[in-house]
């Protein structure tokens, strides 16, 4: 009886990671995701010890987030990491770009009666090491970051932060005076 009529494959099923990212489901898994990348990121710095030799105290990391990036600044080098997704996309759609500075990116405000025009010797921030990174998920426990291009493993979002941190430090102990 039912002979005329065709029979759909269920091709879905046989691609679940791009049905999972491409479902609106994943859109609530990547903000909390991103809002645990970004809470791993300022935990390992705020674990940051100054050596007992240093002779130059620094300056605590300026962190600044939203709900799309994080930036964090360390004295003369700069993190940032930022959500690029289209305004209606689906997390398939998105890329996370990292990128470590030297230079400043995180521009402190002027405090008081200070006028930001007023501040002279600004300079632009010159890109020392970046990656793309798409998400790589069949469900929200099974979350992952890898490169954009394939040919590498899917880190987690702690393991992510910690190697963020990493490059940070390794760019912050060759740019230190």
């Amino acid at each position: 009886m039912l002979d005329h009529m065709a029979v759909r494959s269920d091709v879905r099923a046989h691609d679940a990671p791009a049905d999972y990212t491409s479902s609106f489901r994943a859109n609530a898994a990547c903000a909390r995701e991103l809002a645990r990348l970004y809470d791993e990121i300022a935990a390992s710095l705020s674990g940051a010890r100054v050596p007992a030799d240093a002779k130059v105290v620094e300056e605590p990391p300026v962190v600044r987030r939203s709900p799309a990036r994080c930036l964090v600044q360390l004295g003369p080098v700069a993190l940032t990491v930022a959500w690029l997704q289209r305004a209606q996309g689906t997390v398939a759609d998105g890329e996370l770009l990292v990128v470590v500075w030297r230079g400043e990116v995180a521009v402190r405000t002027p405090q008081g009666f200070e006028r930001a025009h007023q501040h002279s010797g600004a300079t632009s921030a010159t890109a020392l090491w970046e990656t793309v990174l798409v998400v790589s998920a069949q469900s929200e426990t099974q979350w992952g970051w890898a490169p954009a291009g394939g040919g590498g493993e899917a880190l987690s979002s702690a393991a992510l932060a910690h190697r963020c941190v990493e490059r940070l430090r390794a760019a912050h102990a060759e740019c230190a005076p």
